[in-house]
């Protein structure tokens, strides 16, 4: 349409009344067959103005979304102006499970909504018979040819110990084994297709052993880390080790997007049906398109790494019944916002 206009524009001294009205019969056709598209597109679309309101949206999106998109922008929380994409689950007018990608447009917003829910089911299928189980094998495998020299180690340092004047450096020495030994552990945790052991506890206890097992690594790297916690946090039943694997995830990516001398800043805050956990960075952020393909197995810009562990990170939110969702804008920063049901919301649940 603007090769349209541009070309309008160049030769309109020279039309007389009739080229106007075949250029504007023209026109109106272009714009009746893009509206029949809009209209007819299996996608949910929506697009946002400068304020943020709705300025058109397709009958896809209405039917999606089992409202009017006017009456959804609250539910949906859509970061204005920023490239984001996240997964909700709705239960009305049907359950399904919703991908919900943003792009800016100009100076407004490009809502993008799709169904996922049986593209969730069978993805969840191939990973669970195929990709995760040949991880899970190479990765034992690993893990027993580090195990058995990691163990020689420890027994050799304990050892050591009872002969040496130097026990404080010693027993640090062992300390770091242990906590190799325990990552170690808990990334095959994470692997294994198996249900989260869910007790009682807060999101803030995860977070603060990762950030314990992560602190040589962030003061290296002069990396200030601000926690924010409220001075009181609803209780959510979680699986304590495999929720510090997705903060050790998050907490590791955050470290490798930013500079030296770079922050991170973890909120925990809490509504009505959830706890919600935010870690922000101040990195080199994403483009849409790395944005888009987040969460994707062996999808990686990193040079070493595998693409595993929002992958990983993602499964282990899903069992816990909550979300993850991500913005990004590049050259300012990435937030990843993690969304775990406090045990009264499943309580709750179950009795209806």
């Amino acid at each position: 349409m603007k090769s349209f206009f541009d070309g309008v524009r160049r030769h309109i001294g020279n039309m007389d009344a009739e080229h106007l009205r075949e250029q504007y019969r023209r026109l109106s056709d272009e714009v009746l067959s893009l509206d029949t598209l809009f209209s007819t597109i299996s996608q949910g679309i929506i697009v946002l103005d400068e304020r943020g309101e709705v300025a058109k949206s397709n009958p896809a999106a209405r039917e999606l979304l089992g409202m009017d998109p006017e009456d959804a922008l609250q539910m949906l929380a859509i970061p204005h102006g920023k490239s984001s994409k996240r997964e909700i689950d709705i239960t009305y007018p049907e359950a399904r499970a919703l991908e919900i990608q943003t792009v800016p447009m100009g100076d407004g917003t490009l809502v993008c909504l799709r169904d996922v829910t049986a593209e969730r089911e069978r993805t969840e299928e191939e990973l669970r018979i195929g990709a995760t189980r040949a991880v899970r094998d190479l990765a034992a495998g690993v893990a027993h040819e580090i195990g058995n020299p990691l163990n020689a180690l420890s027994l050799n340092l304990q050892l050591l110990k009872r002969s040496c004047a130097c026990a404080v450096e010693v027993d640090e020495c062992i300390r770091q084994v242990e906590r190799l030994s325990g990552i170690i552990h808990g990334f095959l945790q994470a692997l294994r297709p198996s249900k989260p052991n869910l007790v009682r506890g807060t999101m803030a206890d995860p977070i603060k052993g990762c950030l314990r097992a992560m602190k040589p690594q962030l003061e290296e790297r002069s990396v200030t880390v601000t926690l924010n916690l409220p001075s009181t946090l609803p209780s959510v039943a979680l699986d304590p080790a495999q929720m510090e694997q997705v903060f050790f995830n998050l907490l590791k990516n955050a470290l490798e997007a930013v500079k030296d001398g770079g922050s991170i800043d973890i909120a925990l805050s809490s509504d009505d049906n959830d706890v919600i956990t935010t870690v922000r960075d101040d990195g080199q952020g994403m483009t849409p398109e790395q944005v888009a393909h987040l969460f994707e197995p062996y999808r990686t810009s990193k040079e070493h790494g595998t693409g595993l562990g929002l992958m990983i990170s993602s499964r282990i939110v899903r069992d816990h019944g909550g979300t993850i969702s991500v913005e990004s804008e590049l050259k300012k920063g990435t937030t990843f916002t993690i969304r775990i049901p406090r045990i009264e919301r499943r309580i709750r649940a179950l009795k209806g």
